[in-house]
């Protein structure tokens, strides 16, 4: 009767642990061109699952969480995750490997507001390019406001979160603080993965504004030699660059900091680039290409870049301008550029 007694006991044991098994659901992926590939399921940049990919097919798993936040799926072979919403039951993910941005997914109504977001953000950028009569300042205000409408109309809406993180480098840190402040109005216990970042960012901006002192940090030049910000900039103007080879925007402006290193330089002017690169060969090609003869330095991890994260830098170029430990001026170019170093070096 004892032994009797204890088998039905553990029975009991094991159909309770079943019982209590965690409720799951599954990213079902259909990629072309990924056979024999792993695919990562993240979350929060931590890996939840990974399967590889036959006859084009894998199935992920997760927990189902308490709240409907962003996951990802990764391959090696691309050059960042893709993201999206799942409203924690089963989608289907299907494209081609080889062009990532247009893979679909299906199965969740919170991503399929943001395809329709993004389908209207694309098509007024689209339409923007093509008028020749707006100017291409008027059009950037244009889509900023389309994003900011989007974050005030749907406070509550983890999709309006992921926008305002998403496009964070359009605004700056008062435009971002009234959006967030808009969100806690609407509801103060909101608290999704997007909305954190979109608040860490906004206070690490505010902390490089012009104003501030410096935040200083060492990386490697060219040869291997550790370059320290504060040393370098020690009795002079000095304007950090954070640039990178493959960014076309980055290469077009190189010749407005040429002309001014150029004109200045003698009188105390010195530039410092940063490079999010992670080829070597490919920065340093484009070091000589554009003439840029001043110090440059890079731990080639592009945007991982540990200088460009505690200057919350978001897109590139972006610059500091930087005298007596003290930020002067941001993101100057062109004429702006040559003005304001002229008028830091009483020219």
């Amino acid at each position: 009767m004892k032994a009797k007694s204890l088998l039905l006991a553990a029975i009991a044991l094991m159909l309770t642990a079943c019982n209590n098994k965690e409720p799951q659901f599954k990213i079902n992926v259909n990629l072309a061109n990924a056979d024999g590939q792993t695919v990562y399921l993240q979350k929060d940049g931590q890996v939840l699952d990974s399967a590889v990919i036959q006859n084009w097919d894998a199935t992920l798993k997760t927990p189902i969480c308490s709240d409907n936040e962003m996951y990802a799926i990764m391959l090696k072979s691309w050059r960042r995750p893709l993201s999206f919403f799942t409203d924690n039951k089963d989608i289907f993910l299907e494209g081609d490997a080889q062009n990532p941005n247009a893979i679909v997914v299906k199965g969740s109504e919170t991503q399929a507001r943001l395809d329709a977001f993004n389908k209207g953000y694309y098509e007024m950028e689209a339409k923007l390019e093509a008028d020749s009569t707006i100017n291409p300042a008027d059009g950037e205000e244009m889509l900023k406001m389309h994003c900011f409408d989007y974050v005030w109309d749907h406070p509550t809406d983890p999709v309006a979160h992921y926008v305002l993180y998403r496009y964070k480098w359009a605004f700056g840190p008062c435009e971002i603080r009234t959006m967030i402040d808009n969100i806690h109005h609407a509801d103060s216990t909101l608290c999704t993965s997007n909305l954190k970042l979109a608040e860490e960012y906004v206070e690490k901006l505010e902390r490089v504004q012009a104003g501030q002192p410096i935040i200083d940090f060492t990386q490697n030049d060219p040869d291997g030699n550790p370059v320290t910000l504060s040393q370098l900039a020690e009795g002079k103007l000095l304007l950090v660059d954070f640039w990178a080879s493959w960014c076309p925007d980055c290469r077009k402006a190189n010749p407005d900091v040429v002309a001014a290193y150029q004109k200045y330089h003698d009188k105390g002017f010195d530039v410092l680039g940063v490079s999010f690169d992670t080829n070597k060969e490919a920065w340093l090609a484009a070091v000589e290409k554009d003439g840029l003869t001043w110090t440059q330095v890079s731990d080639l991890q592009g945007w991982g870049n540990a200088a460009g994260a505690l200057y919350s830098i978001a897109f590139i170029p972006q610059n500091a301008l930087i005298k007596d430990g003290v930020i002067v001026a941001r993101n100057l170019e062109g004429d702006a550029l040559m003005d304001e170093v002229a008028a830091q070096l009483g020219k």
